[in-house]
This record gives C-alpha cells, sequence and structure tokens, in this order.
C-alpha cells in the first residue's frame, strides 16, 4: 500500500489533471455557443439575395410594425410570417401573416418582447400580448434582426439577450427625410433558444404607417460551416480520459 500511495505522490500532477478532466466533462453543462456577425452595410436586397443563392433559407419571421399604431383590424402592428422562399426564376414567395394581432405602441414606449422557440412551437410576446404557432417546424441555426425607420423616427431593440448571454442592441432612425435598415446577424445558434429584449417606436411630427417603422426577427438556416468540437468529439475526450485514469490505476495496482 506505502509504494502505491508512494506512486502517486510522485505523479500526483498528472493524476489530479485526469480527475480534474473527468470531473469537468461529467458535471459541467456549459451555456449555448453562438456567433455575432456585423450586417450594418447589409441591405433589404443583399439580404433577399442571400435567400435567392441558398446562404440562408427563413423558417420563421416574427414581426412589429408600426400599423396605424391602434386597437384596429384594418392594420396588424404583430405577427409571426411564414418563410420567403425563392422559385426557381429567382423570385421570392410567400412571407404571408400566419398569426396576427394589433397592437397599441405609444410614441416612445418601451416593452419587452420575447421569442420563444421550440424546434415545433413559436411563442412570441411583446408587452402582454402573446402570438403562437406550431405550424412552422425546424432547427435553426441564424437568427437576422433587422430594424427599418423612415422620416423623423427612430425603431429600436435594446437589452437584448440570448439564452442568459447579453449581445447588445440594434437601431435604426432618420432626421428629416429618408429611410435607414441595419441587419444584426446571430449565427451557429442551436435549438430550442430564448431570445429576449425591449422594443421601442418613435417619431416626431406625423406617425410613420404601416411598415414604414418596424423590425423582423428573421429565424433560419444557413448552410454548414466547420465549428468547434462537437458532442461526438466531447464524448472521445471522456473515453480517453477514462482510458486514461484506468492506466494510472493499473500502475497503481502493480
Amino acid at each position: 500500500m506505502y509504494s502505491h500511495c508512494k506512486w502517486i505522490n510522485q505523479h500526483k500532477p498528472l493524476f489530479v489533471c485526469g480527475l480534474s478532466i473527468l470531473s469537468l466533462l461529467v458535471t459541467t453543462n456549459p451555456a449555448k455557443a453562438f456567433k455575432l456577425v456585423d450586417r450594418t452595410d447589409l441591405t433589404d436586397i443583399e439580404f433577399n439575395n442571400l435567400i435567392r443563392n441558398g446562404e440562408f433559407s427563413e423558417l420563421f419571421v416574427a414581426e412589429g410594425r408600426i400599423g396605424n399604431n391602434s386597437i384596429n383590424t384594418a392594420e396588424r402592428e404583430l405577427s409571426i410570417n411564414g418563410p420567403l422562399t425563392p422559385t426557381a426564376s429567382g423570385q421570392l414567395i410567400g412571407g404571408e401573416p400566419i398569426v396576427t394581432e394589433e397592437f397599441v405602441w405609444g410614441n416612445g414606449q418601451e416593452f419587452d418582447f420575447n421569442l420563444e422557440y421550440t424546434g415545433q412551437v413559436v411563442n412570441y410576446t411583446v408587452g402582454n400580448q402573446l402570438l403562437s404557432s406550431t405550424s412552422l417546424t425546424g432547427d435553426a441555426t441564424d437568427i437576422f434582426l433587422r430594424t427599418r425607420a423612415t422620416t423623423d423616427s427612430s425603431m429600436t431593440l435594446t437589452q437584448l439577450v440570448l439564452e442568459g448571454q447579453e449581445i447588445g442592441s440594434l437601431s435604426s432612425s432618420v432626421t428629416g427625410s429618408g429611410s435607414d435598415v441595419d441587419y444584426l446577424q446571430i449565427s451557429e445558434i442551436s435549438t430550442p433558444f430564448q431570445l429576449a429584449g425591449k422594443v421601442s417606436m418613435s417619431w416626431t411630427g406625423e406617425q410613420p404607417l404601416r411598415s414604414n417603422l418596424a423590425y423582423q426577427l428573421k429565424v433560419g438556416n444557413s448552410p454548414p460551416t466547420q465549428k468547434t468540437p462537437e458532442p461526438g468529439t466531447a464524448g472521445a475526450m471522456f473515453v480517453s480520459s477514462i482510458v486514461g485514469l484506468g492506466w494510472l490505476w493499473g500502475r497503481i495496482s502493480k
């Protein structure tokens, strides 16, 4: 027994390292990884070309728009939309609202929003208004956030959090006449996920209408790229650790 303990003491760093690796692999549950992609120069035409070229495929879009800023069925303010898809000729079709609701935004008021997607269910909440759909399914790898503002207005998404991790904000604003569109891409996400934040619309002078002040959360897929170790790799590391510990124990037992 003394010789066994002496061997452990002589090789203690290696022995402790092996146990640490094993413990780490068994007990930890790391946060989901994702990547933010700078898309500040992306235009609507360029985004649509991503769909045409197969670089991004929409699953669904959660949308908020000024509409007519009231509870009035003549306009919608919130919706879950189906995907835009390209035809053989490159025309984009689809994108129609599947679920809609009216909403009073006010001017400069801030509301909490939450988008939860399980792969089978979409739950989209703004303020106390919940929209749900079970007709849009599949795993997602990317989210494109889009904001649009026109004359003397601003569209702002702040305090954005994906799966408990802060990702900043996105906003579009125009002083005077014109239009401003901005994009942010979150890539390498996994399903299920939850995206939350705060949203506000503001303007001076005449109120914008319809989609002249709006945002979209475009959920979908991009072609696979090489990523950091997958679960299979982690499993291989786990097996290697077991083998290593078996070797250590074999040395101790001799």
